[in-house]
């Protein structure tokens, strides 16, 4: 069994304040009875914990002992796993010990979360098997390289995800937003919603003509035309219309953020509203208006020139 208490150094000075003990938890987990018939039982687990406890002279207190037996560890939702966590939490225990990386975390993202959660508190995590330490300058770095994984793991993962939405646009698919107004979404394809189109129309026709966008949103909200989203009309509203291609027949994605140089466009993807010509017209005066209020011959020349 582990030591209840270091001995004192033989060149201690007399007089001087002992050192306050760093007090060590154990924890062990078995998620399957087949597990602890393989022989990595609970009592197996504090047995090799003990043994390792003593040969580093760390202190370890009966009272902060897990065990949980029969629980997955995937995730950290675990009885005893946050009963040992809000120890650490309110300072009672400086140091956690278990055999195995994976009986503290199963993933990557909720091993980096816990070693967090207990540098912040001040206590360190030791593994056994893996030889993982928090308090040292080694066990620092291979937190740091598992840090460097997750990153990548994580930003791996994005990237698959923004390939396929990339490649599902290219090919006219559906992202999963909203439905946009004048559609509908019917057995996997766009339909044209006719009532609501004929919104989509006005709203490009009367930008083109001259009309402000505030202009058209109070108009919109006087004579109680729904959204897309059921909601009010602004500005904004009006103007992310106007800049959507899906009405003129084309599916676009910004394959990186949100650049516009960075756009796709997979043409005949969606039935289309309004031509081409007219939603290349509506982007051209969209451009030529800048902040503030401004003459209609201002845009005018400013169009001409364009």
């Amino acid at each position: 069994m582990a030591q209840r208490m270091s001995k004192r150094s033989n060149g201690a000075k007399q007089g001087a304040l002992p050192v306050k003990e760093i007090v060590t938890a154990l924890y062990s987990r078995v998620s399957t009875t087949k597990q602890a018939d393989e022989g990595y039982s609970l009592d197996a687990q504090k047995k090799e914990l003990g043994a390792y406890c003593d040969l580093n002279g760390w202190h370890v207190d009966e009272d902060h002992i897990y065990e949980e037996r029969g629980v997955s560890g995937k995730s950290t939702d675990r009885p005893e796993f946050q009963k040992m966590m809000a120890a650490a939490k309110a300072g009672l225990i400086g140091r956690i010990v278990a055999t195995k990386l994976d009986r503290i975390a199963r993933n990557l993202k909720d091993l980096l979360q816990t070693v967090e959660e207990l540098k912040h508190y001040g206590c360190a995590l030791v593994v056994k098997k893996e030889a993982f330490d928090t308090s040292t300058p080694q066990g620092v770095f291979v937190l740091q390289m598992l840090g460097a994984v997750g990153e990548l793991e994580r930003s791996m993962i994005a990237e698959r995800v923004q390939s396929g939405r990339v490649e599902n646009a290219t090919q006219g698919g559906y992202n999963g937003s909203r439905c946009p107004l004048g559609y509908k979404y019917v057995g996997g394809a766009f339909q044209i919603n006719e009532p609501a189109a004929a919104v989509v129309r006005d709203i490009f026709d009367g930008f083109i003509r001259g009309e402000s966008m505030a202009a058209m949103a109070n108009c919109l909200n006087t004579n109680e035309t729904p959204t897309a989203s059921g909601g009010k009309w602004y500005a904004s509203t009006v103007r992310y219309i106007l800049t959507n291609g899906l009405y003129a027949g084309m599916a676009q994605w910004h394959a990186d953020g949100n650049e516009e140089d960075s756009k796709i466009t997979a043409e005949g993807a969606y039935p289309a509203i309004i031509s081409k010509e007219v939603y290349e017209q509506a982007i051209r005066r969209l451009k030529a208006l800048k902040p503030g209020k401004q003459m209609e011959s201002e845009i005018e020349r400013r169009l001409q020139h364009a």
